[in-house]
């Protein structure tokens, strides 16, 4: 996982590690390229985390508990809030992740009530040909706020490159197919 922070402790927040990627080292390669790691993926907590805290020094680090957590609570400056650090730099590389080829962007826990995320995940649907979005939408009842996820339907039918998933988390992860690709077991790999 690439959050933004640092491999090293303490984790500490810097735009620059949503650069990075993870390979594997190996000594006896067949091709010459590297090995990437498989089933890595990119967090942005577009709103802060509980586990996020900032040292008198302005640094960003990343905790098992903090007593006061660096977070954007629901205020009147709840968007001016958002254009500070951490958050600014959060924003601006979730923006360029939906600006590349084939990305798949989930959705989880997200209300999209705050219009300046909407309009980047909006602006990836109508913009990128080959991005594709998963919304995952537990609301109990299993039908659509229609008034939050409008944007995303044109008239009754869900977008093209746009799924809505009914479920919560665990349900959602738990049905999942095992991607074989990465297996490690060859024969899987082969058939």
């Amino acid at each position: 996982m690439i959050d933004g922070f640092s491999f090293t402790s303490p984790r500490t927040f810097s735009g620059r590690y949503f650069d990075y990627d993870i390979v594997q080292r190996e000594r006896t390669r067949l091709k010459d390229e590297e090995s990437f790691v498989s089933k890595v993926f990119h967090l942005y907590k577009m709103h802060g985390s509980l586990t996020w805290k900032r040292t008198e020094e302005g640094m960003i680090q990343q905790m098992d508990t903090t007593e006061i957590p660096l977070i954007v609570y629901p205020a009147l400056d709840k968007y001016e809030s958002s254009y500070e650090q951490p958050y600014f730099e959060m924003m601006s590389r979730f923006q360029q992740a939906l600006r590349r080829e084939n990305t798949l962007l989930i959705v989880l826990g997200f209300g999209f009530r705050d219009k300046h995320i909407q309009n980047v995940i909006l602006e990836a649907v109508n913009q990128n040909p080959s991005f594709q979005l998963v919304i995952v939408n537990y609301n109990g009842g299993g039908t659509i706020n229609r008034e939050e996820l409008k944007e995303y339907f044109d008239d009754d039918v869900v977008k093209r490159k746009v799924s809505i998933v009914f479920d919560t988390f665990k349900g959602f992860t738990g049905s999942l197919p095992e991607n074989k690709t990465y297996s490690t077991n060859e024969e899987s790999i082969q058939s």
